[in-house]
């Protein structure tokens, strides 16, 4: 579920391999009640456990974290300290919770520079690393996997090299960097030789495959993507088996479609063991376009809705995670209150043992003294109930921004899900694929957008723009699209609420474009920066707001529209929203709508 780079950094840093995960943890919990003794290997193994059960039970790996951060602080035991952050980051990435994983791991380099243990502060480069690279940041995902690179150097760690050099290389063939790429796999895959290593060859084969591919060298690309899934299957690499298998699929167009079926089938029974919902939605969508290219309905029939039913239980364990993550965050929260009420605890007892001695030696000093305490609880406590007020005013913001948020995404994938079934009720099996395949990447980047509050701008325009291009589809090209984006937003790291404007464009397309007579609608956009804001400016030469009000019923209104007014009310911490909507005249008759939104630039 997590990437291989990812994966690969954990797994040989910290839990040496071993095919029989369960047995591993048993035999970790045994060691555990065999050794109650809390010293330094009893919290490494706790550590190791907290770490094994990050994918199967968030709750109960966060319980050992809690355990490992605990006992290491009453040890002062630093090394632990960092192993606690750096497992607290991990718990956040699964989540998605990049910014504050990323916050865990700084932490962790804190601890690992006092303690000056030079492997984890690599280990925590290459992990902040990783996680740009899941927000599409890859300058900084370069950044600091190039630091990590010259600590592993420095230790002589050829592993730790070629595991810094692959997430480059990944990061530069994501990018389209294919010269960048090359000569990242190769000195990568020269540090891999040193460290003998056969999990990280079927890592740099699988990512050799891919860069022939690019290159149209198909041969190349087919000896390396067979090479990787061989070195896969004789170590029992399951992650990078499957994603060869999709590779070669994907990347290979000289297979037969037999060929194909066979390797997605070896796919599919990786991701059913253990029960990978993400890899059998991807394994699935493969296996009904496949098929469906064969002829064969039946089977074609089948894996779509296997493909479907993997969907909905992924949406429904991201959410189930979504609540967990969030309870983890309350508790870390909580911690740390608890710590800072022990401290404050012990400051009040170290004050009152030295009242008691003073009372022996003058009690009007006493008396001073007790004054003196009295003020500064006071007003201590006084500057915390302010902080306490200011901090709920804003978790009530945050809390009604992402209430507003689930209420979207379930009325856009709704609406998507219908042009799905008008395609196949029509039997357009073309369109329907066409439609699908569109439709898949943007479900994926709903959902990506759906675990925090703020996306990047250009994830958000790339969604938008998807979501154009499927109701174009959908209205049989009714109408065409002119979307014009400052180049300057589109290289910025500006971040903004994710589908905030989407219905309005939904707004104009249905009723403004699909109500006019002709194939000559024209739906126009465009976004530029002005101060600090970004400005949507968003029209149609549809029928005009008056007559779409007659052709609809009430039902039709847009439910969207008024969530938007209110997120971005929300966002712009101000009592209007920011949004003006103006009728479009020529010769006296209505010509279409114009909605201007403006956002604050964060």
């Amino acid at each position: 579920m997590k990437k291989a780079s990812f994966i690969a950094v954990l797994w040989i840093l910290f839990c040496h391999s071993s095919p029989a995960q369960n047995r591993l943890v048993d035999s970790m919990l045994a060691w555990i009640q065999a050794h109650p003794k809390v010293d330094s290997q009893y919290i490494l193994t706790l550590h190791r456990i907290s770490y094994r059960g990050i994918d199967e039970d968030l709750q109960r790996s966060f319980s050992y974290y809690e355990k490992v951060s605990y006992y290491s602080d009453s040890l002062n035991f630093v090394y632990g300290k960092a192993l606690a952050q750096i497992n607290l980051g991990i718990l956040f990435s699964f989540s998605g919770n990049y910014d504050a994983s990323n916050q865990a791991y700084f932490k962790a380099m804190a601890y690992a520079d006092t303690c000056q243990n030079l492997r984890l502060q690599a280990v925590s480069l290459n992990n902040i690393g990783d996680n740009f690279k899941q927000l599409k940041d890859f300058g900084k995902c370069r950044e600091y996997a190039t630091e990590a690179i010259l600590i592993n150097r420095k230790l002589n760690s050829s592993r730790g090299v070629a595991i810094n050099f692959e997430l480059i290389a990944a990061c530069n063939l994501e990018d389209h960097q294919l010269d960048s790429a090359k000569l990242h796999l190769d000195k990568g895959f020269a540090s891999a030789r040193l460290s003998d290593d056969s999990s990280l060859f079927a890592l740099y084969y699988l990512d050799y495959g891919i860069w022939w591919a690019a290159k149209m060298q198909m041969d190349s690309a087919s000896a390396c993507l067979n090479r990787s899934i061989a070195i896969a299957r004789r170590v029992g690499d399951l992650e990078n088996e499957f994603k060869a298998y999709l590779a070669s699929v994907t990347y290979l167009p000289s297979l037969s479609n037999d060929a194909k079926l066979g390797m997605l089938h070896k796919a599919m029974a990786i991701a059913r063991d253990p029960h990978n919902l993400s890899r059998i939605s991807e394994a699935a969508h493969q296996l009904y376009i496949a098929y469906d290219k064969k002829g064969m309905k039946d089977s074609s029939q089948y894996w779509f809705t296997e493909y479907h039913n993997a969907v909905d239980s992924l949406v429904s364990l991201n959410n189930r995670r979504g609540v967990a993550i969030k309870e983890t965050e309350w508790m870390v929260k909580r911690k740390e209150i608890e710590n800072s009420h022990l401290k404050e605890l012990a400051t009040l007892q170290e004050h009152d043992l030295r009242i008691k001695n003073g009372l022996l030696l003058a009690v009007l000093l006493c008396m001073l003294l007790g004054i003196i305490i009295a003020v500064v609880v006071y007003r201590s406590a006084r500057n915390k109930k302010k902080s306490a007020e200011s901090e709920l005013r804003q978790n009530i913001a945050e809390t009604q921004m992402q209430a507003l948020r689930s209420q979207m995404n379930p009325h856009f994938i709704f609406n998507s899900l219908n042009s799905i079934d008008a395609f196949i009720q029509s039997n357009d099996k073309y369109n329907a694929t066409v439609y699908l395949n569109k439709f898949a990447k943007l479900i994926r980047n709903v959902l990506d957008g759906s675990k925090q509050n703020l996306v990047s701008f250009s994830k958000d325009m790339e969604t938008l723009k998807l979501y154009i291009e499927l109701e174009m589809q959908r209205s049989e090209q009714k109408f065409k699209a002119n979307i014009q984006v400052d180049d300057d937003l589109m290289n910025s790291d500006y971040k903004v609420p994710p589908l905030i404007v989407q219905p309005f464009v939904e707004n104009a397309i249905i009723h403004g474009l699909r109500n006019k007579d002709g194939n000559d609608g024209l739906l126009t956009m465009q976004v530029r920066k002005n101060g600090q804001r970004i400005v949507y400016v968003i029209s149609d030469n549809g029928v005009g707001r008056a007559a779409a009000a007659g052709m609809n019923t009430n039902k039709d209104k847009s439910y969207g529209l008024d969530i938007s007014y209110d997120r971005i009310r929300l966002f712009n911490k101000e009592s209007e929203a920011s949004v003006h909507i103006e009728d479009l005249q020529e010769k006296g008759r209505a010509s279409g709508t114009r909605v201007t939104v403006e956002l604050n630039i964060v």
